[in-house]
């Protein structure tokens, strides 16, 4: 830990409250200004509680000899059993309008070396007392800048003066001004190492500590809160310049321990303090100190209750003094951690409006739904009933155009063959009765009456003709809607092939896919198939299949017709049907 015995002998003066005994004091001191003086590190046991502490001894600038008197004074009252940090007895002289010059300790192997920081920028005199014209060449001194670059490699200590009162000779080892920097002057005896002593000057005027991570200890597991692609949301904004955390939110029993780590400065002391808004207290407190290897550890109880939270690091003095420019303010906010029965709570609460939601749009859906199912049904019945009018249509259709035939054959006194028409009427006129009363037959009923009603015209016409039925089809589980084929074939002989000495019709059903294809072919006159000048037949078997297409919209049917002077061909796909 970074020693903080500096502040042990402040604390000494304070409980003296006056200056140690003998020694004269001057007004510019009793203000916490440096003073005229030179202040020496001394090893002193303060009477009334027989505790050995390090001193800083303040002897006046203008009778620096009284040192020697004080190391060797047996009947102070207060202290006893005082004497040097070592042989070499440095003093240090700065200006004397300095104030708040003590900082930290800094170690060199056994040894600790104070600093003093010297922010206006002026002079720092170093002299040693305990080198003089007897010893001066058993002794050398360096001074390092900025731990990094020797302004003066170890040299000889040849400077004897006989200043600031002095009775004999004594060395001053240096004036040194270096502003921004910081400088460690050493001294040592080259005879025995031992004997050695250093201070530190540091004229730097940024004080404020340097953050480099923030590691956030969590059960299970540790990672560095300034790393946002790690720090599980805990912060999302940083400050630009010192880059601590702006907006950091922590849950409030996540968190065992804050590890602050800051650059390591040797010749700081730096404290924590930490200001707390809670529901219970409202607080500032004043946590310790950053340690020599720049690390603070920030307990999780410390912040376990939620509310608004400040941590701030400061460069160590006696007093607070809260220089702003000089301050590192982490700010943060503890949040609560709800319990479990405020987490079951939420729970039930979520798990019902759930289930309301659910249930509300399960009322809607069936709702629209009945609609849709009610328009459709609705839909299908208006098809339903435009479909049975058609085939009422048909019906007397095919049985006006079957007596006409008949009658031509009574006007040619072709008796015989009018009577074999009828009875061949007569079946076709049972089957199609029976069948146009049914929504769906067979493929193998449809394919009769085709037959049967070709029979018949034949007799008639005297045409020839010819139905296939591919072998892979079953006919008499394929169903079809009724009279599918009559009308088309009906139109093919009355005007396609009834003025032709040798008609033929060709009628057929082959699968493709998933398809039926059924095709009515003949090799009569023709027609402009876009014109609306074709047979009732057609007009009736389109309209048809429109309403077939309202009922059946998964699979959908459709009529394709091909026609000129060669002949018609009339194609009817029933989709997704096998």
């Amino acid at each position: 830990m970074i020693n903080s015995r500096i502040y042990l002998f402040i604390i000494i003066l304070l409980v003296l409250g006056r200056p140690v005994e003998g020694w004269s004091q001057s007004k510019d001191s009793s203000d916490g200004r440096f003073g005229n003086y030179f202040l020496f590190n001394m090893n002193t046991t303060e009477k009334q509680h027989m505790v050995r502490q390090p001193v800083y001894f303040p002897i006046s600038d203008t009778a620096i000899y009284q040192i020697f008197e004080r190391i060797n004074d047996r009947n102070a009252a207060s202290l006893t059993a005082t004497s040097p940090a070592s042989a070499i007895i440095l003093g240090v002289k700065l200006n004397p309008s300095l104030k708040h010059y003590f900082s930290a300790t800094v170690g060199s192997i056994s040894k600790e070396y104070y600093s003093f920081l010297i922010q206006d920028s002026s002079e720092a005199i170093l002299v040693a007392m305990g080198i003089n014209s007897s010893n001066y060449k058993d002794f050398r001194y360096h001074v390092v800048q900025n731990d990094s670059v020797e302004l003066v490699p170890w040299s000889p200590v040849t400077d004897l003066r006989k200043d600031y009162g002095a009775k004999e000779p004594f060395a001053l080892i240096g004036k040194f001004n270096h502003p921004g920097k910081w400088i460690v002057v050493e001294v040592y005896n080259v005879k025995d190492y031992r004997t050695r002593e250093g201070v530190v000057f540091d004229w730097r005027t940024d004080l404020k500590p340097k953050l480099e991570q923030i590691i956030a200890e969590v059960p299970g597991n540790y990672f560095n809160i300034l790393h946002p692609s790690v720090n599980r949301q805990y912060a999302t904004r940083f400050n630009k310049i010192t880059g601590a955390p702006d907006d950091m939110r922590l849950p409030a029993d996540s968190i065992r321990n804050l590890i602050f780590q800051f650059k390591k400065s040797g010749t700081l002391l730096s404290a924590a303090y930490l200001i707390s808004k809670t529901d219970k207290t409202t607080d500032t407190s004043k946590l310790g100190l950053i340690d020599n290897h720049g690390y603070f550890t920030l307990d999780g109880d410390q912040i376990r209750e939620a509310g608004k939270y400040e941590i701030i690091f400061q460069r160590q003095t006696l007093k607070a003094s809260w220089e702003e420019d000089q301050l590192l303010r982490i700010p943060f906010e503890v949040i609560a951690t709800p319990s479990n029965s405020a987490i079951a709570k939420k729970l039930l609460i979520s798990i019902l409006i759930t289930i309301i939601a659910l249930l509300i749009s399960f009322w809607i859906y069936r709702r629209t739904m009945r609609k849709h199912l009610k328009k459709m049904e609705l839909q299908k019945e208006m098809a339903t009933l435009k479909l049975n009018s058609i085939k009422s249509q048909l019906n007397p259709h095919f049985i006006f155009n079957a007596l006409s035939s008949i009658q031509n054959l009574m006007n040619k006194q072709a008796i015989p063959e009018a009577n074999h028409y009828l009875n061949k009427f007569a079946l076709l006129t049972r089957s199609t009765l029976e069948s146009s009363a049914q929504d769906m037959i067979s493929l193998e009923q449809e394919w009769a009456i085709a037959d049967n009603y070709l029979r018949m015209e034949q007799l008639r016409f005297g045409f020839h003709y010819d139905l296939q039925m591919d072998g892979t089809l079953n006919s008499s589980l394929i169903e079809v809607p009724p009279l599918l084929l009559q009308p088309l074939i009906e139109n093919a002989v009355k005007h396609g092939i009834a003025a032709k000495k040798e008609g033929t019709i060709f009628v057929s059903a082959k699968p493709s896919g998933k398809d039926l294809v059924l095709y009515i072919t003949d090799n009569g006159k023709g027609f402009d198939a876009n014109m609306d000048q074709t047979g009732f037949g057609i007009r009736l078997s389109k309209e048809r299949l429109e309403l077939l297409n309202t009922i059946y919209a998964d699979k959908p049917f459709s009529m394709q017709i091909l026609s000129d002077n060669n002949g018609t061909i009339v194609t009817i796909t029933l989709k997704n049907w096998l």
